[in-house]
This record gives structure tokens, sequence and C-alpha cells, in this order.
């Protein structure tokens, strides 16, 4: 660490209205429950804080994680020696104005799919329990049962690394396969969808079908990050995890998942070492079966061995 903790937050507490700490806990704010603490935590209150804060931080330039809902990274036990922005439940909310709505990059997913859902909006519907946030799911390009989070998108909003505004229509995002370029580098704060009229009811029942059928198909009764690998081209990489034999696999406290083995599960108290070991065999077995090289969905922050 080249900085002082607690001089950048209370640079941070004048630069911006934000909750400020110092070696904060990181497990509690991810859906793995696994990671070490952060040298500073800043959770600004609105979403002109961030561009202040983006811009302290740059000027400094520090270390920076950005952390939303917490769902698809994996954080070393050791933590991250550097500047946690939070953007999760202090930076949420949904707004509708008829057919179109504004959520803020903290806002859950399902909050806003259900929210749509009640009022007879369709174009989310499918996404239901993809887990997250709005800000996430918009870097991903979130999408299931042939729906993605793309054909909502109107526009987004947010900042660049120095703290500069920046804002995109949807005609000027490119939005890949769980890739999307423009995004990369933007810190996002909201965005706007747009939705078509639909019938309530219908809406309703197809996302409480489609909660069912995850519920029955995905392991949902311990703390993961979801799927861990993104789908190789022309394999499902559960498909290649389970025929390499893992199925059940542990270390430690974590295990491949016997009902789906796209997912790595912490079972028991697992650390981030645990799971980082799981993904290693996972990578090195599936390579030496069949030749193919995955590709890791869940971010990986901090150190590891």
């Amino acid at each position: 660490m080249n900085f002082n903790p607690s001089e950048i937050a209370s640079q941070l507490a004048a630069a911006a209205k934000a909750d400020v700490q110092i070696n904060k806990p990181l497990a509690p704010y991810t859906s793995y429950q696994i990671g070490g603490p952060t040298a500073v935590w800043v959770a600004p209150a609105a979403e002109g804080d961030v561009g202040r804060i983006l811009e302290l931080v740059n000027r400094n330039d520090l270390p920076l994680f950005i952390l939303g809902r917490g769902s698809n990274v994996l954080i070393s036990d050791r933590g991250w020696d550097g500047v946690t922005l939070y953007l999760g439940n202090n930076l949420s909310g949904v707004t509708f104005d008829g057919r179109m709505a504004r959520a803020l990059a903290g806002t859950l997913l399902l909050e806003v799919v259900r929210a749509a859902v009640k009022r007879g909006l369709a174009g989310m519907e499918q996404l239901a329990g993809i887990p997250g946030g709005i800000g996430g799911a918009l870097r991903m390009n979130a999408g299931a049962f042939g729906q993605e989070i793309a054909s909502t998108t109107r526009s987004v909003k947010g900042f660049r690394h120095d703290g500069s505004p920046f804002q995109a229509a949807r005609q000027d995002i490119t939005f890949d396969y769980r890739r999307v370029p423009e995004l990369e580098d933007v810190i996002i704060t909201s965005a706007d969808f747009g939705f078509e009229e639909s019938d309530p009811h219908i809406l309703s029942g197809r996302m409480e079908d489609i909660l069912t059928l995850r519920a029955k198909k995905q392991p949902l009764r311990y703390p993961s990050c979801g799927s861990v690998f993104k789908r190789p081209a022309g394999y499902y990489a559960g498909a290649l995890i389970e025929e390499a034999g893992l199925k059940g696999e542990r270390i430690g406290g974590a295990m491949i998942s016997p009902k789906h083995a796209g997912f790595i599960l912490n079972v028991n108290g697992a650390s981030a070492a645990d799971v980082y070991a799981l993904i290693n065999l996972i990578e090195n077995r599936v390579f030496d079966r069949f030749g193919v090289k995955l590709e890791r969905e869940v971010r990986l922050i901090g150190e590891f061995d």
C-alpha cells in the first residue's frame, strides 16, 4: 500500500456526501459471502457524488474496485488494498413514466423486472432470477431464455475513471454476448429502459415459471457467484465440467455443485483460496479432456496465489 487510508478517507469525506470507512470487510457485500477487507470504503449518497469521488481517486492514482451487488466477483482472502467504490443499495431505486423507466445502477435487476411486470410492461420478464444489480447487468449484457437487457436499454449514464460525465444512447452502444465494449471503462450510475405494453397476468405467469425453472435447475441453497464460466462456443461449461467427472468435487469449504456443475458453492465457510483452487482444477481438467479453454465469467479481485 503506497497511500495512507485514513488520509484518503478524510479527503473523500470532504469531497463528496458519502459513507467512508477504512478496513471494512467486503464479504457481507458479495453473493459468495467471501473476501477480506478493503483499505478504504466509499458509498456515495447520489449520482453526482460518484464523479467527485472518481476525480479524487484518479488524481491520487489510487487502486480502485467498483463493487455493485457483488454477484459476479470473488474477492481475495487478503481483501482489496485500495479504494472500494460501492454502488449497491445506497444508489438504488427505479421510477416509471408510462412505458419508460429509469433505474439507478445499484437497483437489483429482479426488482426492476418485478416492477415492470406488475405494470404490464414486457421486455425484461425472462431475466427474472438473474442475480445482481442493473449496473452489472448492463456491463455484462445479462440475458436468459432468448432475452437480453440490451433489448430494453434506451440510454446509459455514468462517469469515466477520471470523473468526467458519460452518457450514451442505445444506438451508440454495442451489446455483445456477455460483453459491452463501450461500457467497459465506465462507472454506470443509471440507465433508461423502454418497454412494450402487455397483459400483466401473462407476464407474471411467465416470470414465475422462469423463477421456478431456475430453482429446479440451479443450486440456490448455498452462496455462489452464479455461473463461474462463460459458455464456450459450441459447448456448455456445466456439461463439460460434469463430463470431466468433477460434479461434487470439494476443496476446503467450496464445492462444485452436484446439481449444476457450472456453479461453485460456498458450502461450509469457504475461503477465496478454496474457490480459486476449484476454478483452476476445472480449467485444467476440461482443457486436458476436451481441449476447451474455459473463460471465466467471475471476476477475481485482489491477490491470488
